[in-house]
């Protein structure tokens, strides 16, 4: 299985000393003078304040009614980010003021023509400029929220429109303080179960089950496991404790349980043994895992990784993390300098949700799925989201498989990576070869973050997929988008090779349950294959059976396409319901509970 990724982290931020801001009261004269009908009332307003207009007067000139600044704009409509907080400064006074930020010739990134969100990649070894240094307050003091300012650049920044000339600035603080409790399951299963081929199974001495089978360790051994994660060669199960137990192929460090020897292999759920300094970034509460590596989230908000990331020809080394995590554990983001509170894997990235709303990635980006341009030192992770006017948008979920990501805001969908079957939701660009033997020279890959129209007007709780994505929004209504060949989307369309009509769907389908289902409780999908689960406990199978992943029992004659819909049934599953599941290319786990 080949696959891809990269990346490391970024600057850190100053303080701001209170001495640059202005008192509440001059802060209130101030916003009352930008609001006066006429220039001359202004001129007065703000001569009251005691602040001088010298390198304003152009921004303020281009209208006479200033109050269209307190008009909410869409992003001021938006709930998580609080009012603008404007605050005019002395272009003279340059001992109290600071670089609020980096402007992007600082910071080393152009500026984009166009009027689309843009992400803003900020390298890592970047220093603030020793003219922005803080410096003591003298005087009254007064408490201030870290993001809550704004103050006169050494430098004005380029700003589009009428921020472009003068020294006014305008913030939008975000206010995002995300946690990973929203997002770790609560729910505490009793029994796993796995079906499909290989070692990954953690069944000992048998490697094939075509129906789902009681995983003997957690029950045998009184484990209480919160999550199960099936990657392409490995399983893990996380326990209540932040235990991980793992099974599969240790190709390169990707089962580094105890007593498995380098290059080898275990068919028993074996504990991963974590040093006292993994340790101290805090207890394991989720997982995510990819083809052949697996990261770990501690309720601190460190991320833990091990295992295997590569790319198409095997093996990228642009990270010094990227060698070491095949020998051992590693820390890739630390609390002290990051708070992560969600993390999400493709086939060879990673994706991480900071608590403030930022992203970040790694791994391998060649098809577009860390968004940015891989760099030869690997050192940027962190990505900002902004709107045409500079404003940081927050994201309030992402999600990953394949060879792409998807990044979620309050009333946007944005995705990027490999879009070869318009899964992403955003159509490609020219015309398609009329001949199949033709080559498609057309560009298949989304390289920025674009808004995925596809996904717009519901909330999703759960996205995944390789080739075709399957997606459950919070109403519990379940969709399919991209290619549909061996009915990987559900439908039960696809008639065989020659139809051309059915074989791709660019927009969201929706997959059609037996009315006994009832409400779908979530979803999980792979290459050409999908599953959910209900509130009541069963669980449903589609698409291509290739190995038993399906958990159908199909023998080797039956059809190995199920193109709807189909329930799951196995003795192990009598009396137990499934409340979790996850699907990997040749096997499959479910987490389950006494009914």
């Amino acid at each position: 299985m080949d696959n891809l990724h990269n990346k490391s982290e970024s600057a850190a931020a100053g303080e701001v000393p209170e001495s640059s801001l202005h008192s509440h009261e001059n802060t209130e004269q101030v916003l009352h003078a930008a609001n006066c009908a006429t220039d001359e009332i202004q001129s007065i307003a703000l001569s009251d304040a005691g602040i001088s207009r010298q390198s304003i007067a152009e921004d303020l000139k281009y209208s006479a009614n200033m109050s269209t600044l307190s008009e909410p704009t869409d992003l001021d409509k938006n709930p998580a980010i609080t009012e603008e907080l404007m605050d005019i400064t002395e272009s003279n006074e340059k001992d109290d003021s600071i670089v609020c930020s980096p402007s992007r010739e600082d910071l080393g990134v152009s500026t984009p023509t166009d009027q689309g969100p843009l992400f803003k990649t900020i390298p890592q070894d970047r220093e603030t400029p020793a003219s922005t240094a803080t410096k003591k307050l003298r005087g009254r003091k007064r408490k201030v929220a870290e993001d809550d300012i704004v103050v006169t650049p050494t430098k004005a920044p380029k700003t589009p429109g009428r921020w472009k000339n003068g020294n006014l600035a305008r913030v939008y603080n975000a206010k995002v303080k995300l946690s990973y409790a929203d997002y770790v399951s609560l729910k505490v299963g009793d029994r796993v179960l796995s079906c499909g081929e290989g070692e990954q199974l953690g069944h000992p001495g048998r490697t094939t089950t075509k129906k789902p089978r009681r995983v003997d360790i957690v029950e045998d051994e009184g484990l209480k496991v919160v999550q199960i994660v099936a990657g392409g060669v490995h399983s893990a199960l996380l326990t209540i404790d932040g235990e991980v137990y793992m099974c599969g192929i240790n190709e390169q460090g990707t089962v580094p349980a105890i007593g498995v020897e380098a290059e080898g292999s275990t068919d028993k759920f074996t504990k991963v043994e974590l040093t006292n300094e993994m340790r101290s970034q805090g207890k394991i509460v989720m997982l995510a895992a990819g083809a052949s590596f697996t990261a770990a989230l501690t309720d601190k908000g460190s991320v833990i990784v091990w295992g295997n990331l590569r790319d198409t020809s095997g093996e990228i080394n642009v990270h010094p993390l990227l060698t070491k995590m095949k020998d051992h554990p590693v820390v890739l983001i630390h609390y002290k300098k990051r708070v992560i509170v969600k993390i999400a894997a493709g086939e060879n990235h990673l994706v991480m949700l900071e608590e403030d709303g930022k992203v970040l990635t790694f791994g391998d980006g060649k098809m577009g799925q860390l968004e940015y341009m891989v760099d030869e030192d690997g050192r940027s992770l962190i990505l900002i989201l902004q709107d045409k006017r500079r404003r940081d948008i927050p994201v309030k979920d992402i999600h990953a498989g394949g060879f792409w990501t998807m990044l979620v805001t309050d009333d946007q969908v944005f995705s990027f990576g490999l879009n070869n079957f318009e899964h992403l939701g955003i159509p490609i660009k020219g015309e398609a070869p009329t001949d199949a033997s033709m080559e498609d020279k057309r560009e298949l890959r989304i390289l920025t973050p674009s808004v995925a129209n596809a996904y717009l007007g519901r909330k999703w709780t759960h996205i995944d997929g390789v080739q075709h994505i399957i997606a459950r929004d919070l109403n519990g209504e379940v969709f399919g988008i991209g290619k549909n060949t061996d009915n990987a989307l559900g439908l039960g369309t696809w008639t065989g090779n020659d139809d051309s009509e059915h074989w791709k769907y660019t927009t969201l389908e929706r997959v059609q349950f037996p009315p006994e289902a009832g409400k779908i409780a979530g979803t999980t999908a792979k290459l050409a294959c999908s599953i959910a689960w209900t509130e009541s406990g069963d669980a449903y199978a589609w698409g291509c059976d290739t190995s038993g992943q399906l958990g159908l029992g199909l023998k080797d004659d039956d059809d190995r396409v199920v193109p709807k819909p189909q329930k799951i049934t196995s003795a192990h599953l009598d009396g137990y319901k499934v409340i979790s599941a996850s699907i990997s290319d040749n096997h499959s786990l479910f987490l389950a509970i006494k009914k």
